[in-house]
Formats: structure tokens, sequence, C-alpha cells
């Protein structure tokens, strides 16, 4: 090729890659200037909040995450104020560059331009940030893994990379912790010195400084005993996806189209699109609206078992376990929100094994079409985020709130609110003064008759939550009981009481 073509080429790709990381960015905000999800929002910049005015998580608090997405949401408040487009420009800038980064893999290793450019089309409604478009553990971890799983394909050997392989660990502990420790094997049978090294060296120095910050028994109590024990689901619903009858028959199609391909390339790709074709036709002709989310859904446990041969390539072995883990949280149909990406790289990895011809990619453009259609089906009617009653209004309320709350209640006056799903923390700049923000069972460890002993001043009551389904709180009931006789009544606000607490 000559050199001015070449450079056209690179231009051309630099172009190809630049679009689809700001078409990413640009749905992360659409989203979140359509939608807000108060719930999750709120118990990440309500923690990152009270972080950012000194409180330590392990230690001054339970808090049963890993830390470094709720320290980097401080650091954000820290430098820039409580002002919520900065976190949404921090979700679009990640969901954009997850994209390119994804595209960029791919296409190291499909080396095809068409390819790649297919496979990093669903990420536009199916990026990081795309579904849940806010500020979250799971798709900040999927990021650091795919910067990760870039440098381990470009052949990096080197001590930063084993240092940076630690820090998925530190962002979510179900992913992280499956893929460290494949990295680690991977990296023991390639005999990657440099990058065992990085990884002790990684590792000490983050075990100095949550025995420093936060306290090595604090730590391990809240995120791997309490958090296995309010938030590991049981296997058989790990299970479920796998024993669904038409997933076998995707599997047995697909296994026939790959045996075809050796004989005849166009009738393996005709055998291979057989159950892509019907899920389009279904996407149509179904009766029941979640046949489509189902049928997008599905793609995950097929990918995951047709991946299993390919567990020999070791970033297939690496990026595997990471999806294990992330399953261990909501299974397929609830952790696959902010991960995405990974799915795409192992279907890159599937492709490269079949070989990339006219044939193969008119299969591939089908896959593709019909990935986006349930992608943005799945996008734009936030199926993935029924639980919440998300267009609704609920700044009018909040509003009243922290207007009565700034003119009455003293900003050092700590404050119970029940059962914590608004942003109320972070609107004020005030400092908590209670341990915990949120009281959903997979968060609060404390029983009634301890919530009561809080050294709260006032009680916040809401009544009407965003979320669907009643409070999740356990034992509300039972605090507003034994607090009863201390309470005075102080203001009544649209869908709030306020009461004094002697």
């Amino acid at each position: 090729m000559k050199p001015e073509n070449n450079s056209k080429m690179v231009e051309v790709r630099i172009f190809v890659a630049g679009l689809l990381a700001a078409a990413t960015a640009l749905v992360v905000v659409w989203q979140n200037a359509r939608l807000t999800v108060l719930w999750d929002l709120s118990y990440v910049l309500e923690n990152a909040s009270r972080i950012a005015c000194g409180d330590v998580p392990y230690r001054d608090f339970p808090f049963p995450y890993a830390p470094l997405t709720f320290l980097m949401q401080a650091l954000i408040i820290r430098l820039t104020g409580h002002v919520l487009w900065h976190h949404v420009a921090w979700a679009a800038i990640s969901g954009g560059a997850a994209t390119l980064l994804t595209w960029s893999i791919v296409r190291r290793i499909t080396n095809s331009d068409s390819l790649s450019l297919l496979l990093s089309l669903p990420l536009i409604p199916l990026g990081i940030y795309s579904i849940f478009p806010h500020p979250f553990y799971d798709p900040d971890c999927c990021l650091c893994i795919l910067a990760i799983t870039w440098l381990f394909l470009r052949n990096d050997k080197s001590i930063p990379l084993g240092v940076l392989a630690v820090a998925p660990l530190f962002i979510k502990q179900n992913i992280g912790l499956p893929f460290l420790a494949a990295f680690i094997l991977v990296a023991v049978l390639a005999r990657r010195r440099r990058t065992l090294a990085g990884i002790a060296i990684g590792s000490g120095a983050a075990l100095i400084l949550v025995a420093t910050i936060f306290g090595a028994a604090n730590y391990v109590h809240w995120t791997i005993r309490f958090a296995a024990a309010r938030r590991l689901p049981p296997l058989p619903r790990q299970l479920e996806p796998y024993l669904d009858p038409i997933l076998w028959l995707w599997i047995a199609a697909t296994l026939a189209g790959y045996l075809a391909l050796r004989r005849s390339r166009l009738a393996g790709a005709i055998i291979l699109s057989l159950p892509w074709m019907w899920t389009a036709w279904r996407f149509f002709a179904a009766d029941d609206p979640l046949e489509p989310q189902i049928n997008l859904l599905r793609t995950w446990p097929l990918v995951i078992v047709l991946a299993l041969p390919l567990l020999r390539r070791p970033v297939v072995f690496i990026l595997f376990a990471a999806i294990q883990g992330a399953l261990l949280s909501q299974s397929i149909w609830g952790s696959t929100y902010g991960i995405w990406p990974l799915l795409l790289i192992l279907i890159a990895f599937l492709f490269s094994e079949i070989g990339v011809d006219n044939a193969v990619l008119a299969f591939a453009s089908l896959f593709v079409a019909v990935i986006l259609l349930g992608g943005t089906r799945y996008l734009v009617l936030e199926e993935r985020l029924k639980y919440a009653k998300i267009h609704e209004d609920w700044r009018p309320g909040l509003a009243a709130l922290v207007a009565w709350t700034d003119r009455n209640i003293p900003r050092d006056d700590a404050i119970l609110s029940l059962p914590g799903e608004d942003l109320f923390y972070f609107t004020t700049g005030r400092r908590p003064g209670v341990p915990v923000l949120m009281f959903d069972r997979t968060v609060n460890p404390y029983d009634a008759a301890t919530i009561a002993r809080f050294p709260a001043k006032w009680l916040i009551v809401k009544h009407r939550l965003q979320l669907n389904g009643g409070t999740p709180m356990d034992n509300e009931e039972d605090v507003l009981r034994l607090l009863s006789p201390r309470l005075i009544p102080a203001a009544r606000l649209p869908n709030y009481d306020i009461y004094r607490v002697r």
C-alpha cells in the first residue's frame, strides 16, 4: 500500500472511531436529560458527598462496595462543587472512551475494519453508560478492564500493567476479583515476570492504603463478608438463563452453521443466520412485550457457551472470568447493563475463529442489525429501568424540602431521612450526622432499635417513592413506632413529613 493511501486509511479509522465514541457519549447525555434513577444515583452521589466532606467509608460508616467509583465522584465534588452535570460529563466521557477502546480491541482481534465497525455499532445504544446513564461501579469497572485488555493485546508486559490489573478489584469486588485471579494465572503461565511484579507492587500498595485509611478488618468485613451475605444470589438463579430450550436451539443452529462453513461458506453463513432471522421476525410478530428483551439478552448465554472452547486464549479466559463475576450480582437479566463491550469482544474472537470473508460479513451485518434493533428498543423503552417511575418530575418536592430545611434546620444538626432515595446531602452540601443514608437491606446493617438510637435531631419521611414496589426498608414501621414518643411534627410538605426528634 502506498504511503499516501496508508495515511488516508489511518485518517478514516480515526474518524470512524471518533464518530462511534461521540455517538455513544451523546446517547449518555440524552439519557441523563430525559430520566433520573433516584435510588441508584443518590446512593453513589450521597455517599460521594459525605466522603468529600471528610467521612471515611468502612471506618466511619458501613459501606459494602469497593471505593474507587465513590472516591472518583467525591474528587469531582471537591474540585468542582455539588453540580450534577459534572457527573453526567464523567459518564458521557467514560462511555465514549469505552466504545473507542472496544473498537480498537476488536480491530486488533479481527484485523478487519469492516467487522470492527460492525461489532462496535451496538455500543451506541448498549455502551457502558447508555442503559444506566449515571456514575456507577459496573461501567467504571468495565472501562478499566477494557484499558487493561487493550494494553495486554499490544503485548504489554510492563510493571505498570500489573499495577493497573489490581484496580478493578477496588471498583467492583465481584468483577475485579475473578478478573485479577485469571490475570495472575495467565501471567504465571506466560512467564510475564514484570507484569507479576507489577501485580505484587499494586497489591502491596493497595493493602497498605486500605489498612492505613480504612482499616483492613473494616474493609474485609464490609466489602467481602457483609456484601456476600446480602447480595450474592443462589446458584439456581444463576443457572436459569442456561435452562432455556430456545437458547439450546440457537446453540445447535450455530454449531451446525460452524460445521457447514467448512464445506460451503455461503451455506454455513445462512445456517448461522437462522437464530437472528427468527429473532428479527419475533421482534415484530411477538405478542409478549417482553420477548424482544428476552431475545436480546439470550445473546449472553449463547456467546458464553460458544466461547468455552476459546478459553485456551488468554484474553478470552480473562474476560470470561470477569463476565462470570459480574453475573454474580443479578444474573444475566440484571447485571449486564454496563459490560456489553466484554460480550462484543468475545464475539470478535468467535469471528476470528471462523475467518472473515464476504459471506461471514453478510452474517455479521444481519447479527449486528438484529442486536441494534433489540438494543435500541431496550434503551428507548427503559426496559432495564422498570423498577423506578423515571418519568415523573420529583424535583419540585425535593426543592421544597431543601428550601424548608435551609430555613429551619441548622447545618450541623443530624437528619435521619427514611428511606433515603433523594439527593438531599448532595444538593444541600450538608455533612451527614447518621451512619446510613439509604435503608435498603443490601446496604443497611442496622435493626430498628439501633436506627431509632441514631443521634438525629430531625426526621424526614418520604411517602411516595420513585422506586416501584414500596419501600425496600424492612423495618421502617418499627423505626417510626420506636421514635413516635420522641417526635414533634415540624412541617408537612408535598410528599414529605418533617419531625423534630426530642
